[in-house]
């Protein structure tokens, strides 16, 4: 119980922190000259993204793993990092779009690695849905 407790009041200290390093980033930096505002997105796309990727890759690693192994914790890891993974990906394919218009004058153009982050947040939400399937 008490294990809880602590984890808790560590999980709040660490939103707080996390909340505070948005509001200094987004307010404290200067605009940028060419992209204006929009550029601002990056503090949230860019390390959504690299996260988003690296869920993806351990549910890979974790799954193979698990075909070897037959570990029945592999599974659980690899289906809590595509939880994780969808999330992310969601962030992504949501702030993406909002820095793209200002920028590009379209909200989606079919560039590879757009489509691919498309895919993966696809396929990530059928897994997390659907885990036997």
């Amino acid at each position: 119980m008490r294990m809880v407790r602590v984890g808790r009041w560590i999980t709040a200290i660490a939103l707080l922190l996390l909340v505070g390093v948005y509001v200094r980033a987004l307010a404290f930096t200067p605009v940028e000259r060419l992209q204006g505002l929009a550029q601002k997105i990056y503090y949230l796309h860019v390390p959504a993204a690299i996260w988003a990727e690296s869920a993806m890759v351990l549910v890979g690693i974790a799954s193979v793993f698990y075909l070897f192994l037959k570990d029945p914790r592999l599974d659980r890891f690899a289906a809590a990092s595509a939880e994780v993974g969808t999330v992310f990906a969601a962030i992504v394919l949501t702030t993406g779009p909002i820095w793209g218009k200002p920028i590009w004058g379209t909200w989606w153009s079919s560039d590879a690695r757009l489509t691919f982050t498309l895919f993966l947040f696809l396929c990530s939400a059928r897994c997390t849905r659907c885990p036997s399937c």
